[in-house]
Order: structure tokens, then sequence, then C-alpha cells
């Protein structure tokens, strides 16, 4: 199987210069159902930055005085808080703090916007890099057409548009919380120093400028290898699943004797194959409880392969919808760094099997959206300036996350001094979001909980980390 598969790793990993940005006013207007929450009070607005118009949401607390202003920079590039609501667990730590979040410039529902309708056509599993361009080729001439500058649509860009917001609010002090992508700007802030920037969370961090190819196929291994020694060696996986085999690559083979097919709701046949099967497994390392998700898979497809199925049908065609607003924004995002000595490096062999044909479309996908456009300068290249800043920073990362490998966060240390930094093992993307009750594995559970743990003692003085969370701590095990 070949073509869309390689966009769909993107979305289910799923995103000018900042500081002195020009800015309008805020114009009142209605929020959608989606914001409505038990804790906060939601406002929201429209607001211009940098000739771009987005939405904007604030959350005020319904109980007490707000505790401070925290900004929550969407990841992806492609989650709109405003339109779909933030995510719940923010509530949860910032129930106290007053929330400010927006939907990014380039996002439908912004002026101007950055989308492609890409067609039926990316329903089909073998939609191929041609096919592809053949869509995005026209979008870009659109685009181009209409006066609008791709270039407006980087993590710097929203970094402005965050320092313009703060600005437009009238708020002397605020925090800012990034995950995956929504880290980029907030390291663009820190390194900026504003007067105004009081503290950052970033979880699971992005850096600017980094390819980080070797160390994301080094994650999936992490993460395959973790899935691996939990589910046959250590028996966390049912009798039922593991009958007959040694490991997950010899599991997996049954896959090539006879692939996995399964119906999309528009009636398009996928199938998946060993590897592609692997493929997806490596996949559920984007989310926090991936671990915990894999083992139950394995077990599912042994056990009710029907349920298996519609979870599987249900993720992809998650990732499709999402693919198709903001495919563009994602290559935009991530083509940025594309060197041509990438497709060396992904030719490389993995501990296991990865569809190459996949990854070298994805490739040549970004070579293509990039064009001729100049490189994006390295965040912690050599000739990247130490930051001092006054700014707190907690910087969480899971340990087996293959969209954002740790190893990218131990890497800001060349540039930033006094971070509090936590690696949690046995987690996947977005370590501090989740709920811990609804994971069966109770060492997966345990590093959920401390994580949130970590976020709440940072925002509250009043709390503390104590054993087993500060056991995470970097220096202690990465």
């Amino acid at each position: 199987m070949r073509g869309w598969r390689a966009l769909l790793a993107v979305a289910l990993g799923s995103i000018t210069q900042g500081g002195a940005a020009q800015a309008g006013p805020l114009t009142t207007q209605d929020c959608t159902e989606a914001l409505k929450t038990k804790t906060h009070r939601a406002s929201c607005a429209r607001f211009t930055s940098q000739a771009v118009a987005f939405n904007v949401a604030v959350f005020t607390p319904v109980a007490g005085e707000s505790k401070g202003h925290i900004v929550y920079i969407p990841g992806g590039p492609g989650e709109a808080p405003v339109r779909d609501g933030p995510p719940e667990d923010l509530f949860t730590y910032l129930r106290e703090h007053t929330l400010v979040t927006f939907d990014p410039r380039g996002l439908a529902g912004s002026s101007p916007a950055m989308i492609c309708d890409m067609g039926e056509g990316i329903w089909n599993e073998d939609y191929s890099t041609e096919d592809v361009i053949a869509v995005l080729r026209p979008c870009r001439e659109q685009i181009a057409a209409e006066g609008i500058d791709p270039g407006l649509f980087t993590s710097q860009a929203i970094a402005g548009d965050v320092a313009a917001l703060i600005q437009a609010l009238g708020v002397d002090r605020a925090g800012v919380y990034g995950i995956s992508y929504g880290t980029e700007p907030a390291l663009h802030l820190l390194a900026d120093a504003p007067d105004w920037l009081e503290f950052a969370v970033l979880d699971s961090v992005s850096v600017p400028g980094i390819s980080g190819i070797e160390e994301e196929r080094a994650a999936r291994d992490r993460f395959l290898a973790t899935l691996d020694r939990r589910c046959f060696a250590e028996d966390a996986c049912s009798d039922l699943a593991q009958d007959g085999v040694d490991g997950l690559m010899e599991w997996v083979a049954q896959f090539d004797d006879a692939p996995l097919e399964f119906n999309l709701s528009k009636g398009e046949v996928w199938s998946l194959n060993a590897t592609e099967m692997l493929d997806y497994l490596g996949t559920l390392g984007t989310y926090v409880e991936g671990l915990d998700l894999g083992i139950e898979l394995i077990d599912m497809l042994a056990t009710s392969r029907l349920r298996a199925l519609g979870w599987i049908r249900a993720d992809l065609e998650g990732a499709i919808e999402f693919s198709e607003t903001a495919l563009p924004l994602m290559l935009q995002a991530y083509s940025d760094t594309f060197s041509p000595e990438d497709f060396d490096t992904i030719a490389l062999p993995s501990r296991y099997a990865t569809d190459i044909e996949d990854a070298r479309i994805q490739l040549e996908l970004q070579r293509y959206w990039r064009g001729d456009a100049a490189r994006e300068a390295r965040f912690i290249g050599e000739d990247a300036e130490p930051v001092e800043s006054t700014a707190r920073v907690l910087i969480l990362s899971g340990g087996i996350d293959p969209a954002t490998p740790y190893e990218w966060a131990a890497a800001l240390e060349r540039r930033f001094e006094g971070m509090n930094r936590y690696v949690f093992p046995l987690l996947g993307h977005a370590a501090s979001l989740g709920n811990a009750g609804w994971v069966t594995d109770e060492a997966v559970a345990v590093q959920m909980r401390c994580a949130n743990r970590v976020v709440r003692a940072f925002l509250d003085p009043t709390m503390t980390v104590t054993e087993p969370c500060k056991s995470y701590r970097a220096g202690d095990n990465g």
C-alpha cells in the first residue's frame, strides 16, 4: 500500500518575525456551544495581528478571583480550540486561572486562510504523490494569485500573534502553555524574553529548525520495543494474543499471510500487511497512553476483531478528516527543514520494519511544498545565542513519543539554563493530557498521574512533587 498512508503519519503525529507585532482591535462575537464549561465563562472575539484575522476565546473562572492569565498555544498545525473547544484537561489545571486561546492563522475561519480542497481521492489508500501534488499545485497557485504569502504561516508569526494578543488584552504578566507544534511559538517567545512572560509549560517539545528524522525513527523503535517487551516478554497481553508467537515481529507476520482488511465509512477498502501494521502501531505513540492502547489493540485483534477494526477505522478516518483541512499548514510547518539528505536517512535500517516508500512519498511532498524557500533557521544551531530570561520553564516529554522525541527537549539546554525538565519513560505524546482512570496498565497510569502532578505543582507553589514522580526529573532517567 502506498501514498495516502504517508500523509496519515503526519496527521497522526499531529503545525514573519515575532515580537513587536502590528495588532488590530478585539471585536466581540458570539461563542459556540463547544466553549461551554462548568468552571469558566467564555468570551469570544475577532482579532487582527500582522495582517491576519483570527478567532480568540478568553475563559474566566466562574468562582473566585483569577490567579493570572495563561495563553494556550494550539498544536498540530490544525488544532482549533476556539472552534472545537480546548482540551478538557486544561480546565482541570487552570481552574483558578484565566485561559486565553485562539485558532491560529491559516486555519479555516482565519483571513486569509491557507486551505485546499483535497477532493474525494483523499479517502483512497493509493492516493499517490502525483495525486496529492495535482491537488496542491492549483491550491498554491490560488494562494499566490490572492497575494497570500505562505511565509505568513509560521511558528514565529504565531509567537508574534500571542505577543500582540497579550498587548491588546492589556495583560501585564502571563504564562504560555504549548503542546507539540504549540511549543515552537512558545520557544520563540522565550528567546525574545518579553517583560510580560512569566512562565512557560512546554509539553512534547518541537524545536524550530530541527529536522529530527533520525530521532523520530529511533523513538518509533523505542515505542515498538517497549510494546514488544510489555506485551510478550512481560505478559501484559493475553495468552490468546501470545499463542504460538515469540515477540512482536512474529505476531505481525500473520498480516503478511492474511492482510487485515476493512472499509472506511465512504466505502473504500483499506488493508494492513505486517510492515503497515507495525507502522500503525507506531502511530499509537502519538497518544499519551499509546502503550496501553497498543496492548489493548493486540488483545482485541485476537479476541474481538470486529471491535478492533472499528477502532482502527475511526482512528484513520479522524486523521483523514484532519488532513482535509490542515494538510497545507502541516506541509508549511514541516517542509521548512527538508533536506535531500533525508532520503538517505530513511533508507537506513531500523529495528522494526517500516515502509520506506511511504516515508519517501512524505519527503517528496515536503520537497514540492518548500520549493525554493529558504530553510528555517536552527533554533539551537551553532549560531543561536544563549537565552537570558527570568521566565520559569517546565518541560515534559514522553519517553516513547515518536512524534516529538525527548532528545529534542534535552537539546534545548544548549540555549536555556534552569529548565525544569521531566521525562516519563512509558508515556507517548502530550504527557500532560489524558485520563489515567481509563488506563489498564498501572505503570502507565502512575506516570500519567505524575505528569499531572508535576504541572499542578508548577502552577501552584503550595504543592510539591513527591516520589515516585520526582524520579522522572531529567538527569535521573534521561
